[in-house]
Parts: C-alpha cells; structure tokens; sequence
C-alpha cells in the first residue's frame, strides 16, 4: 500500500446518543443540515477531502496543515452562529483534532498511527474547540489569527509516546504563555510558580462514590465521603489530584453529558478511584476500588463493613492504601505529616458538608442557611478544623459579597474562627487558603500572601490555591505583587484551561490587567469568565470597568446593569470598599483599580 504524509482531521458529534436517544430523527435531520449547509461548501474552499462518515463521526484529510486548522476554525464558529437559533438541549457541537503524520493509504481510506492521533486529539477536545499536536501548532503559528492554549503533554490512549497538545480558546478566548517555574521579580527575589502536571509523581481521579442505600437522606454521606478523600489525597505534596468542583460539575452537567471520565481524558490522570456507599440503620458498607486509567484495569480493591461511627476511619484507610500505592514509604511519610485530626462527632461531620454545599452559587438565604450550620458543627465539635474554617469563609463570603448587616462583625468572627481552624490543623491546605482568604478581606495582605504561599508548599498542584494566591498578590497594591500574580494565573490558565475555576482566575486577570492599564486585555478576560459562567456579578464588574476606561460609557452602563441584576448588593462603591481593605486601606489603589468605573462616571 502507498504511504504519504498528510494532516489528518478526525471530528465527531458531541453527545451524540444522548441527542440520538432524545429525537433520533430530528438529530439525523439537524446533522444533514450542518453537513449540507456549512461542512460541504467549507470542504470544498479549503481543499479538503473527507475520507469517511461514520455515523456522527468525520475523518477528513488536508494538502496544506494551515488550511485544515483553517477549515477547522471557521467550522467552529460557523456552527456556534448556526445554533444560536436553537434550543440548548438539541444544539449540535463539534471536537475536532488534527495531527500530521505519515499514514497508509488503501484505496480511498487511509490509516496508521497519524489517524489515531487525530482521533485522540479529537476525544481531548473540549465541545466547540479544536485540539491539535505541537507539529500542526508550530507549522501554524503566527499564519492564523488564532488563539491557542497550551495543554502540556497528553498520555493519549494506545500512543507509547506522551504528546503535547494545543487546543483552541472559544471566542473571546485568551491565550497565554506559561511562565517558568523560577522567576526573577523586578526587586531580585525569585519565587516558584505552579508545577506542571507533568511533574507530579502521579495523578488521581476521585469519581463521587455511589449511594446504594434507599434513602437519598444519605447522598452526604457518598459526597462527604469523596470530598474528604479528595482533601486528604490533595494534601500529598507529589499527587496531583482533580478538584472536587471539577468532578463534581462533570456529574452534575445539566444537558446530559454528565461523565466524569471526561475530565480523566482531557487531563490525563493516571489512576481512577470510585467506590459505593450503602448504609443500613448504624451499618456502613464502603467498596472502594483503584483503576488504571489508560486501559481501565482494576488495581486494587477494599470492602469496610463498619458503622457509621467509623466513617472516619473508612476514609483515612483509603487515603493512606491509595498513597502508599503511589509511592510507598515516602508517601506515607508525607501523609502522616499532613493528614489532619478526624471530626470527634458524626453530625458535625455532616454539618459541614451540608453547608459548603450552600455556599456556592452565592445568595443570600443560602448563606444565612450555611452560616446557621457551620455554627451548629462547630457547636457539636469544638476540636473539629474543617468546620471552623467552613464558618470562617461563610462570615467572610458574606462582607464579599455585600450581604453582611454588619461587616465588622462578620470580620472579626472569621478571624477568631480561623486562628482556632490554624491551630487544630496547621498543614491543612482547606484551612490555609481560607486563612488566606480571610486576612486578604480584612486587610492583611502581607498575612494572606504568607498562608497562601504555606498553603501551595503543602499541596502544589492544587491550581484552586494557587489561583487564590496570584490573586491576592495581584490586588495588594504592590507593583512586584502584582507582577507575580500576572506570572501565576498566566501559568494556572495554561497549566490547567479546562480547571472549573478557570472563570474566577479569567476575572482575576480582567482586573490585573486594569492595574496594569491594559483595559483591552482585560475586558477580554472579562467576557472570557462571563462565557464561562454568564451570572458572575464580579466579571460584569470587571467588564464594566474596563469598557468605562476605553470611553464605552453606553456600554459600561449596559455591564454594570448586568452585575446588579446578578446581585444587587454589588455596588460599584461596595466594591470599591473592599479593594481598599484588601490593599491595607489604600483608597488610592482602589481608586486606581476602578479608575474605569470612575472615568464613566459610575462610581
């Protein structure tokens, strides 16, 4: 058979059978109409050939590298036009990955290793972006106006050979370069930026255990359970563990492509960790098993039939067999020297983990609800860490967000509640970022930049941490802060772009850049965040401001409406009061911060 080298296209249809399941002749419909309508006519203007229709997948090769990543943007955003006209749940989106390589050619298929990479990259891809290899980004760079970010090396399934992978930012994306690990601020002082992932010892998926028994009373129980071991396994300096936020949103999507085995694929975690729960009056029955990501082998496995007091040990059983699967000794040096103290009492166990569930998204009544809970678990067990640092953060989510009757007060009770959480547990990372958060709201910036820095020392691939830290460098009214803050979420945006806190870290930046002036820059980060989460009264703000400072005064209006329809407490003027405290009291970087909002006149 012929060989030749080509680029090869490999797209398909994202949640196809869901879509099939719910219409399946509306979707064959919808999908001959996109094929007929954009793919055809585009096919045949930038050169291509498609090789084959496998049902809702195309495999499509091209002369020329720049006209196939050509052909496979404009098909994004042809097909993105194309269903703003239809209804959310019958919405037809594409993944696409290209790669260059040498394949066999049989008539007039073709195959070979370069088209399994195509479809690797393809199965990478988040819904509406293209994903494609370092070979394809380099022979493309600076020829599209095309924003790519940087996805680090992918194990791709059945490929020996790690890869590095590009994938394209939706609209209104933002590319960034990651920073070095080491970098010299403007006053000398060297300081380390996030890890990348692949230089963790390895890296671990924890799948929400299931819950067998019959009364959903209990889904706690399986939640609580998954997140605490995800909180102990994030606390081993060498794992990198995916964030409970990310694995719990993959489950609970709702337009039914829930699976969390998506975000094991997009970043290639090495091990999986599911389970089971089923309680019977005082008896628990916890089944745990360890899997091999790449070919799903089951690698370990454990059945605990204890009562419900036991939990607690249940948990810190399967925390410690996972690390000691890791790395043996050493890990289990390293987990007994951060592992914390369990909860003495059941229910404030429960408590806590009912009241971190209402602590976000923010309103109102569901922070009064959180607060009234964390005050009984802390109640039930005075010696319990997690739930002082529960209500610290509820007492100070309140002043953020405007709610507070009276910010003082809340203030100080999240200070007395995080100094005691510090003391219980010292290497705790939950409680060390919150401690951050707290002294970052009431002005102590130099303290927050201390427990955050401690915080990423304990647990460095926890991107959730260091997206807290390059925020709070960034807005303590320091032009070397600042400047590592930039470096940091650069590095965490490109280190980790499909991460769920990726919308916060996006409206961390927006207002970065405006104390830098880059009010272009920053008003795309703002949109960035908003497309990613469309109620953040803080990226409206952002949005608002940094319009305001480029003279779109009808348009900053049009996003300051947008931030107060979200949360009406959010005052330009409430804002401006808390970035004063977070800077120390300096009025004038708040000032400066909002000088947007001001030159609009809308503070």
């Amino acid at each position: 058979m012929e060989r030749r080298l080509t680029t090869i296209l490999a797209a398909d249809v994202v949640g196809y059978s869901r879509l099939m399941a719910a219409d399946e002749a509306g979707t064959l419909d919808a999908l001959n109409v996109i094929r007929s309508t954009i793919m055809d006519p585009k096919t045949a203007q930038y050169g291509g050939r498609v090789v084959k229709l496998m049902g809702d997948g195309t495999l499509m090769e091209f002369a020329s590298v720049v006209d196939a990543v050509a052909f496979a943007l404009d098909i994004q955003q042809a097909v993105a036009g194309h269903n703003e006209a239809v209804p959310d749940d019958t919405r037809i989106a594409f993944r696409i990955g290209i790669n260059i390589g040498d394949v066999l050619v049989d008539g007039d298929d073709i195959y070979g290793d370069g088209v399994n990479v195509a479809a690797r990259l393809e199965a990478l891809a988040r819904p509406g972006t293209v994903c494609i290899s370092a070979t394809v980004f380099e022979h493309t760079r600076n020829k599209l106006d095309a924003a790519f970010e940087d996805l680090g090396e992918q194990a791709l399934k059945n490929i020996a050979t790690p890869l590095r992978v590009y994938q394209s930012c939706p609209d209104n994306g933002i590319a960034v370069a990651a920073p070095e690990a080491t970098t010299t601020n403007d006053a000398g002082r060297q300081w380390s930026a996030p890890p990348r992932v692949e230089q963790a010892l390895g890296s671990i998926a924890v799948f929400p255990f299931d819950l067998l028994s019959p009364d959903p009373a209990d889904a706690f129980l399986a939640d609580g359970l998954t997140a605490e071991i995800i909180n102990m396994l994030s606390s081993v300096p060498d794992l990198r563990v995916a964030s409970r936020a990310a694995i719990f949103s993959a489950r609970d999507r709702k337009d039914g492509s829930a699976d969390p085995w998506d975000i094991v694929r997009t970043h290639a975690f090495r091990y999986v960790l599911t389970g089971n729960v089923r309680r019977a009056g005082d008896r628990l029955r916890v089944i745990a098993e360890l899997t091999d990501a790449a070919d799903r082998t089951q690698l370990w496995s454990a059945t605990y039939d204890r009562t419900m007091a036991d939990i607690f040990e249940v948990q810190e059983e399967i925390a410690e067999a996972i690390v000691v699967a890791f790395g043996g000794e050493l890990l289990r040096a390293e987990w007994a020297r951060v592992s914390g103290t369990a909860p003495a009492d059941l229910a404030a166990w429960e408590l806590v983990h009912k009241a971190r569930a209402l602590n976000l998204p923010v309103n109102r009544d569901a922070l009064d609800e959180a607060l009234a809970l964390a005050q009984q678990a802390v109640a039930r067990d005075p010696n319990y860490a997690n739930a002082h640092a529960c209500l610290a953060s509820i007492h100070v989510q309140r002043v953020i967000s405007g709610f507070s009757a009276d910010p003082e007060t809340d203030r100080a009770a999240a200070v007395t509640a995080i100094e005691r959480a510090a003391q219980l547990a010292p290497d705790d990372p939950t409680v060390l970022r919150t401690l951050g958060k707290v002294w970052s709201t009431c002005g102590q910036a130099a303290r927050a930049v201390a427990a955050l820095r401690r915080a990423v020392e304990v647990a460095p691939f926890d991107y959730h941490i260091w997206g807290r830290l390059g925020r709070t460098l960034a807005y303590g009214g320091d032009d070397a802060g600042l400047a590592e803050g930039h470096a940091i979420l650069d590095r965490i945006l490109a280190t980790a772009p499909g991460h769920p806190m990726v919308g916060y870290w996006c409206y961390f930046k927006a207002n970065a850049c405006s104390l830098d002036g880059r009010h272009e820059d920053a008003a795309r980060f703002a949109r960035r965040s908003l497309d990613l989460q469309p109620g953040y009264t803080g990226a409206w703000m952002a949005l608002a401001n940094a319009l305001g400072a480029q003279g779109l005064v009808d348009e900053a209006k049009e996003a300051l409406a947008g931030a107060l329809r979200t949360n009406p407490a959010m005052t330009p003027e409430h804002l401006a009061e808390q970035i004063a405290i977070a800077a120390g009291g300096d009025t004038e970087h708040a000032e400066k911060s909002l000088s947007g909002l001001k030159a609009a006149g809308l503070l």
